[in-house]
Formats: C-alpha cells, sequence, structure tokens
C-alpha cells in the first residue's frame, strides 16, 4: 500500500516538474524572439547631408526604437525611390520631381536646403512617421 502512495506521489511530482519547466520553456523562447523592426531607407544624393542630419536622425531613432535606418548615397535618388530602393530620398536645392513621386522643399536648423522625396500614395508606416517627424522638426509644409 505504501509502494503505492509512494509511486503516485512520485508520479504526481514528475507531471508538476514537467509543467513547470514547460512554463519556464515557453517564457524564455518567448524572451530570446528578437523583436522585428521596420527598415527605412533613406538615400542621399550628397553624403554630407546626411551628416548634417545625423542630430535629427538619432533623436527620430530615440523616438521609434523599432525602426532601423538604412541611409546610402545614390547619385539618382529619385529613381532609387520611384523603384522602391529607398522610401524617402533627399536632393540638394529644389528641383523637379519624377511623376509619380511627391516632394516638398525644406529648410531646417543648419542645413541647405533640401528637396525631399517620397512615392506618392501609400508609404510604409515607418516612412509616414519619419515624414511626420521631419515636418514636425522644423521641415516646410511636408
Amino acid at each position: 500500500m505504501w509502494a503505492i502512495l509512494a509511486l503516485i506521489a512520485f508520479l504526481a511530482g514528475q507531471v508538476y516538474l514537467f509543467r513547470s519547466l514547460g512554463k519556464v520553456d515557453s517564457l524564455l523562447a518567448r524572451q530570446e524572439e528578437p523583436e522585428e523592426k521596420e527598415v527605412l531607407s533613406l538615400a542621399f544624393a550628397d553624403p554630407a547631408a546626411a551628416e548634417q542630419m545625423a542630430r535629427l536622425l538619432a533623436e527620430f531613432s530615440r523616438e521609434n526604437p523599432d525602426v532601423e535606418m538604412v541611409l546610402h548615397t545614390d547619385p539618382a535618388v529619385q529613381e532609387a525611390v520611384y523603384e522602391g530602393r529607398a522610401a524617402v530620398g533627399f536632393l540638394p536645392g529644389n528641383g523637379r520631381s519624377l511623376h509619380g513621386l511627391s516632394s516638398c522643399a525644406v529648410e531646417l536648423a543648419g542645413l541647405a536646403a533640401q528637396q525631399v522625396i517620397w512615392k506618392t500614395g501609400l508609404q510604409s508606416d515607418c516612412a509616414a512617421a519619419f515624414l511626420r517627424y521631419l515636418r514636425q522638426s522644423g521641415g516646410n509644409s511636408l
């Protein structure tokens, strides 16, 4: 009789232990899953403009930690934005943009006038957030 009670107690302890370990394993698995970040690709015709915008870009990153920014220089910024290689592009001065692109001239403190371009229509959430941030940071009417 004692042997049967001991066996039942042992099995109950094993079930409890396995359930507890299962909860720990699922908790650890959730903690190890990396958060997916949205990627925001910004193209600059002039690398100096990217350097001058470093403070603004760092502040945007701090306020939007779920967005990973990728900066690159591209002499054909308009084509990069139009083809989707970049979500937002920066050109020096104020020029004409390609059909299908929206643009706006902005002036930010310490930065020569830039033409900001983006694809007309729906943007990704991170591109829309960046354009709003740029507008709030002193850019003219985006």
